[in-house]
Parts: structure tokens; sequence; C-alpha cells
């Protein structure tokens, strides 16, 4: 599996995404991995949902005839709205040894809807929506035990499920292989695969263990049509700065010395300031959310890439360290906690910056996949959760010239002094690359950049009371902010979709509000009036 850059303007990736075990049943003294992304229906009942095999097909003997029909949900399929689906397919481990006169007829289908669920035991797989399209897949060839198998292309069914309107990065798949009435059969006309709980049954000459290499994978290999594949950033609020307007974000920050120095600024800068004067080391801290790299990928290589705000001669020497934040899942940054006081992680990369930056040009850092790998090895990594870098500048001396570089922040605007209109950059924002492999994936590149979705606020402006509506009723962290990044009041809940938040007594003007649930990150501008 390579990444293969087709054009400039077009890239293709080759994706495949699994499921993870997360519970264990014991069957006669064996020990597998449970899950209910898979199903098996047998006529018109639901016939296994942990079992050690998935059968799709007909069971032609004349006393006995069923009609066999599986289901298979993929989660996490970081593919975004827009893309090209140039290929499709599904790669299954037979479960048994099958004579080419074993004929399965089947048909797949994918299950129309935005975002799949998982399968359960009081509702058939046969009585979800269909996708208009779907693949015939007649298997009539020789199947050895644990052998590799795949189907047929299934890229018009992933397209119109990527093409409805409510599909989003991130969402789940899920396809039914149905069988069908072949008539009275002296052979089985089934097939028998590995499900995501497979074991290796002793009655095969397995040792009945669960073999993770052998569930069944999803791959998809898709173009978009852009210059590079990102997750964009959304701009949900916004702060007037002498008649500028940019977006605003606390997932990036600036410390001088000991004191946050910015969290909501158009510039982000690192290094050393040594006029004589005035000694200041710079530091910064830049993060970025809902990473889906999945628990023991390896990572290839990793690196920031930042464009310059301000240019710089070859003279301003900036001698930087980048560290991790090591933690499992990087909260977003405050004014009332220093970016240096996070804990680090062991794996550092020193950054020195000696060459010329124009202004705003691209640059990138060294390669920081030693701290990217420190982070997704950690026992609490979950795919989905976020990664924060720490870039701290240090002591370099008296100096004639500045020694810090200065790069677009998250609010990056085209400075008006600068020849720029004053508006956000979304293309400027620092984003992080990630070229990562796994068993089922290999050599995927992933771009991430801040992703913040809309809160929903109201009344907006409001005096005393505010209500905050969520998207589940599960535990939620709501943060309000005043114009300067203060954190004025934290509000935790384990329960609830709507929360109230007291704003009596605060002083007039713009806040905003972040709330954090299920791991998604949403942001809104409040007035109080």
């Amino acid at each position: 599996m390579v990444l293969a850059l087709q054009s400039v303007n077009a890239q293709s990736l080759e994706f495949s995404r699994y499921i993870m075990a997360t519970d264990t049943i014991t069957d006669e003294g064996v020990t597998f991995a449970a899950s209910s992304d898979d199903a098996e229906q047998e006529n018109d009942a639901i016939d296994a949902l942990f079992d050690d095999d998935i059968d799709a097909g007909w069971e032609g003997a004349p006393e006995d005839f069923n009609i066999l029909s599986c289901g298979l949900r993929f989660r996490d399929i970081c593919i975004p709205k827009g893309a090209r689906i140039d290929s499709a397919f599904i790669v299954v481990y037979s479960h048994e040894a099958k004579t080419a006169e074993d004929v399965a007829e089947l048909t797949i289908y994918g299950n129309d809807v935005d975002d799949a669920e998982t399968f359960t035991e009081d509702a058939l797989i046969t009585d979800r929506t269909y996708t208009q399209e779907r693949v015939e897949w007649t298997v009539a060839e020789e199947w050895g035990l644990w052998t590799e198998e795949r189907t047929p292309d299934l890229s018009n069914i992933v397209q119109e499920i990527i093409d409805r309107d409510g599909w989003n990065f991130g969402n789940s798949l899920a396809f039914i292989i149905e069988g069908e009435n072949q008539g009275p059969s002296e052979v089985e006309n089934a097939r028998e695969f590995e499900s995501f709980e497979n074991i290796a049954d002793p009655e095969d000459g397995g040792d009945g263990q669960n073999k993770p290499e052998r569930i069944p994978q999803l791959f998809i290999y898709y173009t978009v049509e852009s210059a590079e594949l990102q997750i964009p950033i959304v701009a949900t609020d916004t702060i007037t700065d002498e008649g500028v307007t940019f977006a605003a974000s606390s997932d990036d920050a600036e410390q001088e010395n000991d004191a946050i120095d910015a969290l909501f600024d158009d510039d982000i800068d690192a290094g050393w300031e040594g006029a004589p004067e005035d000694f200041n080391v710079l530091s910064c801290g830049l993060r970025f959310q809902n990473l889906c790299i999945p628990k023991g990928a390896r990572i290839d290589s990793a690196f920031i890439e930042v464009h310059s705000h301000e240019a710089k001669t070859a003279e301003d020497v900036a001698e930087l360290t980048i560290y991790g934040n090591d933690v499992d899942d990087a909260e977003t940054f405050t004014e009332d906690a220093l970016i240096t006081d996070r804990t680090y992680t062991n794996a550092v990369v020193e950054w020195t910056v000696a060459e010329e930056w124009g202004l705003w040009t691209k640059h990138r850092t060294p390669d920081l996949s030693s701290i990217v790998q420190e982070l997704v090895d950690r026992d609490g990594w979950d795919a989905g959760n976020a990664i924060a870098f720490i870039i701290e500048g240090r002591n370099q001396g008296a100096s004639e010239v500045e020694n810090a570089r200065e790069f677009e922040s998250y609010e990056n605007i085209a400075d008006p002094e600068d020849g720029g209109d004053g508006q956000n950059k979304p293309e400027r924002v620092p984003r992080l690359y990630v070229y990562y492999s796994s068993p089922n994936v290999t050599s995927v590149r992933e771009v991430f950049t801040p992703a913040v979705e809309p809160l929903k606020v109201f009344p907006n402006p409001a005096t005393e009371m505010v209500t905050v509506e969520l998207d589940t009723d599960e535990p939620s962290v709501i943060l309000l902010f005043n114009s300067n990044g203060q954190l004025m009041r934290q509000h935790q809940s384990d329960w609830g979709q709507q929360q109230q938040i007291d704003i009596a007594g605060f002083a007039k003007g713009m806040y905003y509000l972040q709330a954090r649930q299920n791991g998604k990150l949403y942001a809104q501008k409040l007035i109080i009036e």
C-alpha cells in the first residue's frame, strides 16, 4: 500500500479501517474478542452477533433451506466529504475450505444512512435501508482454510454514501451481504469467513486464539481534488481588533518568559528577543484535535508546517526545542496555565532556524515522528484524541537581531500594514502532517488542522442566564472565556443535553463559550448585555 501523488492538485490514498476489540467472550475455554459490528442472519432471524465466523449464501439441503445474510460495519472512515472513490473492496479470510461447486450467489449493498449503527439482536440486518447501488458477487472458486479472499469493487456503494448530505469525516459504513434461494443442492452453497471475533477453531487444527490479522478489512482508494487533504478549520467565533476581524481559537498560545502573552492573536512567536534592554524567551503551544491515528500505528514521519508572519534574515537564528505534551488527550490552552508547565514527552526535537524567511512563506519543522510515536504508544491513546506540541525558545544572549521567528496563528490575519486585506487566511494556519503505518494501514498521510464545531447557545445576547444545548446528554465540560482569553467559568456535568450557565454579574461585552463532549470541541461567541 503506497501513497501515490497523481498530480499537483490531486492525491490518492489507500485507507483501511478495522474494528477494535473491546470485550471478550469465553466459549468452552476459548477466549476471543467480541464485536457487535458484524452479524449473521439465517432467513428472518439473527443467527449470531458473537461468533467465530460469518456465513453468507445458501444452504440448500432438501430438509433445511436457509438463506444466509450478514452485515459488516467499519468505524472511523476518515474520508472527507467530496472525495472521489476510485476503488473499494472488502478482504475476508476463509473460515472453512470450499470447493468450486459451493457456488454462493451474493448481493452486496450499503446501509444507506449517514453514520451506520452497530448490529443488535432485535433488528434484522435485511431490514436496514439499502443503497441504490449494489454489487453482485458470485463466488465460484475454491477457497482454502484461512486463505485471503476479496469482494468485487464496491466503489459505487461507498461513493453513494460519501455523497450523502449528512456524511462527515469519521463516520461509519455498514455493508449488507445477502444470500439468495438457489434451490435444492447437494453442496452447501455458502461461504464462511473469519469474523471480528475470529478464532482458529481447534477442530480445524487451530490453537483456539483470536487472530486479528484475519478480521475483515475495508480498503478504500480515493482522490481529493485539492492541493492537500485536510480537515478544514471552522471559524465559529470572531474577535475585532482595531477593525480587523479574525477567527478565534484557544488551541494555540504564546508565552513570554513566565507569562501567557496571547491566546487570541494574529501570529505566534517563538525564539529569543535579545536586545540589551529587553531579554525575552518566547515559547508557544500548538494543539491539533481529532487525530484519527489508530492505537498501535507506526509513525513513519511527522512534521508541522507553518507560514511566516514576518520576513526574517538568516542572521535571525532561533534555537528552538520541540516537545509533545505527554498526556493521552491534550487539553486546550488557557490564560491561567503556562504552556511550559505542561508535562513533556521524553522525546525531544531540536530546531535551529537559520535560513531566510519571506512574508507568508511556507516552512516546516524537522521530523517529529519520535514525539508523535511516544504519544500514540501511551496506554490511554485513542483514535480521535488531541496532541499538543510545546515549542520552547531559549536565552541566546544579547543580540543585535531578534532571534525569534513569527508564524501565522489559527486566528491569523493578513496584516493591512503588510499589504494584506485584514482577513483570516485559513490556508496559512499551522498544520500537522503525519505519515503512519499499521497492520491494516500502510503509508497513509493525514493532515490535521484545528476542528471546531458551532455550539447552540440561547438567548444570545443574554443578561443573567444562558442555555447551552449539546448534541447528547452525555458528560460534558463547558468553559466561558472573556475577550482577553481569561477563563471566567467552568461548568462540568455528568448528564443533560441542555446546560444552564449563570452569567449574572459579569461585565457587558463579548465572551466565548467552549464545550467539550465525546471528544469534540464546540465554540460560540456570546454577548452579555
